[in-house]
Order: structure tokens, then sequence, then C-alpha cells
């Protein structure tokens, strides 16, 4: 009898398909053409029921497979990761596929950085690698997105960030220089229309009223 392997998020469940196994060889033996009396059922589940020796090396089997398969890291920041890009796509995120491509995240990213200028940018850059640095220490590898997102921390760079970019965006030159990054074509992908820069770059403000709030 084989243990089955964890898999998925109702992989400790797994354990019910040995003890069926156990069940349905017990009654298969128990049948006569095919048929077994209902007397019969209650007295084999009673038996399982009680735990017989022959199931524990199955358990401890799946036990083992259970505990390795949950000792694994979850996290899923790589070392290769932005913390700030990321950070910073986060309030577009609704609308990233259909109004925003992501291949034209390239276009955002270059306006952000030109926008903050070189020092904001790498300050806010430093913030971001040192949170997750601290995160890090916290979480270790189990350390996700979400516990980035969720540090309110990370909040307070955003609204740093979106705080230089609204300043930018209110100054006369800051509309010709918001469609004159976010609308230029990007590979295979065309150039936004002006309805969708406007519904971005409101979704950007939004966010920023709400954290300066």
């Amino acid at each position: 009898m084989s243990s089955a392997a964890c898999s998925n998020n109702r992989a400790c469940h797994a354990i019910s398909s040995v003890v069926l196994d156990v069940v349905q060889a017990l009654l298969r033996e128990r049948s006569v053409n095919g048929k077994v009396d209902l007397a019969d059922v209650e007295r084999l589940i009673a038996l399982v029921r009680r735990g017989p020796m022959t199931l524990d090396p199955a358990y401890a089997a799946q036990e083992e497979k259970c505990r390795a398969h949950h000792s694994k890291p979850k996290g899923n920041i790589g070392a290769r990761a932005n913390p700030f890009q990321r950070l910073m796509v986060r309030p577009l995120e609704p609308l990233l596929g259909e109004v925003l491509p992501r291949p034209l995240l390239a276009n955002y990213f270059h306006f952000v950085d030109t926008a903050l200028g070189p020092a904001a940018r790498d300050e806010l850059d430093r913030d971001c690698r040192a949170l997750i640095q601290a995160l890090l220490v916290v979480h270790g590898n189990n350390l996700t997105w979400d516990h980035f997102y969720g540090d309110h921390r990370s909040t307070n760079i955003l609204r740093r960030a979106l705080h230089i970019l609204a300043a930018i965006l209110r100054q006369p030159q800051g509309p010709a220089m918001w469609r004159s990054h976010m609308g230029r074509p990007t590979g295979d992908a065309p150039p936004l229309p002006t309805a969708r820069l406007d519904l971005i770059l409101d979704t950007l403000l939004q966010t920023h009223h709400g954290l300066a709030a």
C-alpha cells in the first residue's frame, strides 16, 4: 500500500485515501457475488476506526511526506526581485492586462524614474530593499510579497513616492511628461489611447489622495 504525496492544498487529506483503500480491500474479501452484508460493513468500519496495526506504516509514511511538504519555504521573493518597482505597480494591479498591458510597464517605470529624479528614486529603492531585509529576519524563506505589501513601512514608501509624482504632475509640464512616456509603443504593444492614459493616471492620483488623507 502506497501513501499519496503532498501535492496541493488538500494534500494531507490524502490519508483518507489510505484508509479507504483498506476498507475497500476488506469489503472485497467479505463480498459474496459482489454484495456485502450491512453488519459486515459496520464491523469492518469499526475495525478500521480502532486503527489496526496494518495502517501504522502507511500513516507514518504519509506523515513524513506531509511534514516535508509543509516545511518547504513558502516565500516568493527572489534575489533578483525589484521591490520598489513592485510597490509602484501595486496601485495599478487591477488595470494590468486589459487597460495597461504588462509590456507597457516599461514606459511607466521610465516615467517614475524621470519624475522622481535619481536622488529620490535611489533613496526610495534603498528603503524598499532595507525593508525586504528586515522582513527576511522575521519571515526567513517564507517571506512573500503579501508580507511586504502589508507592512506599514511599504505604505509609507509608496505614499512618499506618489507625493512626489503628484507634485510633478501638477506642474505645467507634468501632463505632457506623462503622455510622452506612457503614450509610446513598446515592442508589439501599441500606444495607449488617451482614455486609458487618463484612467491609469486617475488611479494613481486617487491612491495618492487616499494615502495622504
